[in-house]
């Protein structure tokens, strides 16, 4: 019996509009956490691998010493590719020439990510390898061949072996970014390493093995591997890398991640309005059966019936919308990216139908026992039941849903506190700025009959019904205003990075007899170049006097002394400049000034790494000669920008006597590049290192990491809107009242249009407003602190606030009145009833 009734009941609500919302609202945070979940999911994988080219794998193993065969083994046993990868500096010799140059032994396997790319001759076409050299062949980079006087088909002496000269190495997927290291590249065969007998006991040589496969069996590998592991062996993936493409993936996915969370903010206050609304709407109905000898327990099974029903309704509606939608936007994304996008696992599935139960039953739990408790006198005294209306323990139980959400959403408690406060404050601000609205327009000179005094009346009269409509209103506004800035913050960040004409080459080991016609020649050609800098390596000896901690011999067992300063263990490349470079920031003391003595510029890391202060004192060693400088200045370095940067700058007068070497940064098109080999022909000492293929990998990252946030962005739009239209559908009944009312007393119906739509203005004005201020707070603070960018404040977006917040609110709460405004006072009566 109660079953029948219970869905003759939720059939007639469901056509009414509020369960309609409440499912629609619960539906989209179920397909907003699926579609935000998969579709970042799989292009996180995408990039993710697509990344791992800069690596060559997915992970890789390093040590200065040769690594044990029993890794790459039971490698095989978890489904691993695997590859194996040596490096060595060596001399060359060919037709009486001569060459340092970096040896790379590879494996038959390299590359197991990216492309290897190399050329038949000096003017063929670009193909791709599908492995490297075979053994007794080399392949030599085009400055080795400009250096030695070869071409391809020659003969090399490498060691104790000669070789055949079989291709043009032209990019390699996991070529060292370092603009000090050698251009000098030589691909070798792993097979050839033992008959050049190069490798000798105390030669510098670095080993590396490369893996590539499944996720979950990297991972379990590594479980394996870790206790295996020697101190002087380092795991590592394209994260872990210190590189710009390392935080564009860090920032892309802490943006994806937020937005997921904003999503679910939105989606829950369209869940808790509804829900609220809905119950305040079976009061009557509910009175009405109490009278009639309806029991309590009938009463609570109907309506958990209903809740059952919707919250089942919604997850299944939810989850396959949410499929759909992340099919379509992968498969977009696919042909916008040119790239196949991996299977999503069934985290995002349980995600999905956690979120939908727990907003279901948490946001409308309170208001259904609150339901319950409607006094049978009700059906007498209308009033009966209206304390209810505000719940405190409704309110708590929200807003610790809805943190306890976020945080189980990211996983994150610092970003989840900073979101969740600054609404808080947001609320508390809208509700004095309420106040003030409404308490104010009782003294304005209002005139009987005008359209912004029935607006300003119409605002007083629901004056807790506006104040919640304005929180909520402010509050999707607030959150798309953050999403939409912090994504042009974020892509205008990467690109001022990145510019289109960023440089794709750097010209290392110029000497100062070189630079003028050098520097003549790239005018001449009209190729761009960056200044020019003089280097001397060094090394920092002391601090204040006492001495760093010396490098220490593994090999021979050597023991460090644990007490002596902590220092760099390597030699750094210094510089001297009278100008701070412009990619540079000056963050703490002064630049050098026109009579600077024995002064330096430190790098803010290499300050904290040093554990040195303003004022202290280093000292340097270059080859037998020591000298000292004080710390004068501490410089934020961008490390993104493709131009020489340096850790350490020293003023004029102190390396001005030290012979010195220049770098630069130049910016080669495809029509240069035969002009460009013609300056490498005419100065065979000078290095030449094409970083064309790493602009090309970050470029193509950013690209697709945008393609992904404005997706997302339109997901979180759509939650923003469903908030708006839950308030505004709350209000409709109350609204249509007040139509038949002014329609009786006469009232024009242009008079209750305009009435209306200013009435929603004001609250989208005073809202936008509101929202703009504190989401400009909160995003300076997110900014510094989980995207690690120059956080700013956005005065124009004070004034897009309000502009789109009224536009937007209007638009939307007259477009759902319209209807109930077009209807005739008999219609409008019936619709009541």
């Amino acid at each position: 019996m109660w079953a029948k009734l219970a869905l003759r009941l939720f059939s007639r609500e469901f056509r009414r509009g509020e369960l309609t919302v409440i499912c629609a609202a619960i539906s989209l945070a179920v397909l907003t956490v699926l579609t935000l979940s998969m579709v970042t999911d799989r292009i996180g994988q995408s990039i993710a691998q697509k990344s791992s080219a800069f690596i060559a794998a997915d992970r890789v193993l390093a040590s200065n010493h040769e690594l044990p065969d029993e890794y790459l083994t039971k490698a095989g046993e978890y489904n691993l590719q695997t590859a194996q990868l040596t490096y060595f500096d060596t001399m060359l010799f060919a037709n009486d020439e001569m060459q340092l140059s970096s040896v790379k032994a590879v494996s038959e396997q390299y590359p197991l990510k990216g492309e290897l790319k190399v050329k038949s001759s000096l003017t063929g076409e670009v193909e791709v390898a599908k492995q490297g050299p075979t053994v007794g062949n080399v392949w030599f980079s085009e400055s080795v061949f400009y250096a030695l006087n070869v071409k391809v088909g020659d003969t090399v002496e490498l060691g104790a072996a000669q070789f055949n000269i079989e291709k043009v190495l032209v990019e390699e997927p996991d070529a060292p970014f370092n603009i000090f290291s050698s251009s000098r590249r030589v691909l070798l065969n792993n097979q050839d390493v033992e008959k050049t007998e190069v490798i000798q006991p105390g030669s510098r040589v670095f080993y590396r093995q490369l893996y590539a496969g499944d996720e979950s069996n990297l991972t379990d590998f590594y479980a394996w591997l870790k206790p295996q592991m020697k101190e002087n062996q380092q795991w590592y993936g394209v994260k872990d890398r210190q590189s710009p493409i390392a935080n564009s993936l860090n920032r892309a996915e802490s943006f994806l991640l937020l937005a997921g969370l904003l999503g679910i903010i939105l989606a829950a206050v369209a869940i808790a309005v509804s829900a609220k609304r809905y119950c305040e709407r079976q009061y009557d109905p509910v009175a009405m059966m109490k009278t009639l000898g309806g029991s309590r327990a009938m009463i609570r099974k109907i309506y958990l019936l209903h809740l059952s029903l919707v919250c089942g309704l919604s997850v299944i509606l939810g989850l396959a919308i949410g499929y759909g939608l992340q099919e379509i936007a992968t498969n977009y994304l696919e042909k916008s990216m040119n790239n196949t996008l991996p299977a999503a696992g069934f985290k995002p599935w349980f995600v999905a139908i956690s979120t939908g139960v727990i907003c279901a039953v948490m946001f409308s739990i309170k208001p259904l026992l609150d339901l319950f408790d409607i006094p049978p006198l009700r059906v007498l005294r209308r009033s009966l039941g209206d304390k209810l209306l505000v719940s405190k323990v409704h309110l708590g139980m929200s807003a610790v849903t809805v943190f306890l959400l976020m945080w189980l959403f990211s996983n994150n408690l610092k970003i989840t506190a900073i979101l969740f406060v600054s609404t808080l404050v947001l609320i508390v601000l809208l509700f004095l700025l309420s106040r003030l609205i409404f308490g104010g327009g009782r003294k304005l000179g209002l005139r009987p009959g005008n359209s912004w005094s029935l607006a300003i009346a119409s605002i007083q009269k629901r004056a807790n019904a506006n104040a919640v409509q304005l929180i909520s209103f402010s509050l999707a506004i607030k959150l798309l205003l953050f999403l939409v800035v912090l994504k042009n913050d974020m892509i205008a960040d990467w690109q001022s990075q990145l510019p289109s004409d960023a440089p794709n080459a750097f010209l290392v080991n110029i000497t100062e007899s070189e630079l003028p016609d050098v520097n003549a020649f790239l005018e001449q050609k009209n190729i761009q170049v960056s200044d020019f800098y003089p280097t001397v390596r060094g090394r920092v000896n002391a601090v204040n006097g006492e001495l760093v901690a010396r490098d220490v011999s593994l090999q021979d067992n050597e023991k460090k002394d644990e007490e002596a300063r902590a220092g760099i263990g390597r030699e750094l490349n210094l510089t001297w400049l009278e100008q701070a470079p412009v990619q540079n920031e000056i963050i703490d003391g002064q630049w050098f000034g026109d009579n600077a003595a024995a002064e330096a510029s430190v790098e803010e890391s290499m300050l904290e790494r040093l554990d040195v202060k303003l004022g202290d004192t280093l000292t340097f060693l270059i080859g037998a000669q020591s000298f000292d400088a004080k710390i004068t200045s501490v410089r934020k370095v961008n490390w993104a920008t493709l131009k020489p940067n340096f850790f350490i700058i020293l003023s004029p007068d102190v390396l001005a006597d030290f012979p010195a070497t220049y770098i630069s940064s130049v910016r080669i098109e495809a029509d240069q590049k035969r002009d460009f080999s013609q300056l490498l022909r005419s100065y065979p000492t000078i290095n030449a290192i094409d970083v064309e293929s790493f602009v090309k990998q970050i470029r193509s990252t950013i690209a697709q990491v945008s393609l992904a946030i404005g997706f997302v962005l339109a997901i979180v739009v759509l939650c923003g809107g469903l908030v708006l239209v839950s308030q505004v559908q709350a209000s409709l009944g109350e609204r249509m009242q007040e139509i038949v009312i002014l329609r009786t007393l006469g009232a024009k119906a242009r008079l209750i249009k305009n009435a209306t739509l200013y009435e929603f203005l004001l609250l989208g004005g005073a809202a936008g407003f509101v929202a703009a201020l504190v989401s400009d707070v909160a995003l300076l603070i997110v900014q510094r602190e989980m995207f690690d960018l120059a956080g700013k404040l956005h005065p124009h977006i004070w004034l897009i606030g309000p502009l789109v917040g009224g536009v937007f609110v209007a638009s939307l709460g007259y477009f759902m009145i319209a209807r109930t405004m077009r209807k005739n006072t008999q219609g409008l009566l019936r619709s009541l009833a």
